[in-house]
């Protein structure tokens, strides 16, 4: 099982996109000086794992599973809430953004991180590209698009 994947091709568009596209496409939409909105309080916590490591653990399963069906978590192993990532985002883009919570907004504070120690032990797997990296790599193959 893995935990929200993020990356290039990703889903970009605000109607469809999870926190991290829809995150990414309003900051680069963002005039200078804007706020990003985000919905509730921002509490809430994702675990994300950028592509390439998802793709990496799916080879290594392939190649060294010994039992049929057997069940792994597949993340980063860490979470980051919902605001701290605007704020990465907001940072790595080298926009001065700000941030705002609408409140009247639905909000589900809850903590998602993933068990990620059998993966390490039973694939020798662990993820190898940081959140800020992939942020980083992420806005570089997006701005290529447009």
């Amino acid at each position: 099982r893995h935990s929200n994947i993020y990356g290039p091709h990703d889903k970009y568009d605000l109607e469809r996109s999870h926190v991290f596209g829809a995150t990414l496409t309003k900051v680069l939409r963002a005039a200078a000086g804007g706020k990003i909105m985000v919905w509730g309080s921002g509490e809430t916590e994702r675990d994300l794992l950028y592509i390439s490591d998802l793709v990496d653990f799916v080879a290594l399963a392939i190649e060294r599973q010994a039992a049929k069906y057997e069940l792994c978590n597949v993340g980063l192993g860490s979470t980051i809430s919902v605001n701290e990532l605007v704020k990465k985002i907001i940072a790595h883009s080298g926009k001065q953004l700000s941030l705002e919570n609408d409140l009247s907004r639905p909000d589900i504070k809850t903590k998602l991180c993933l068990d990620i120690s059998k993966a390490e032990k039973t694939f020798g797997w662990r993820p190898k590209v940081t959140l800020d990296e992939g942020i980083e790599r992420t806005l570089g193959w997006f701005r290529g698009q447009t």
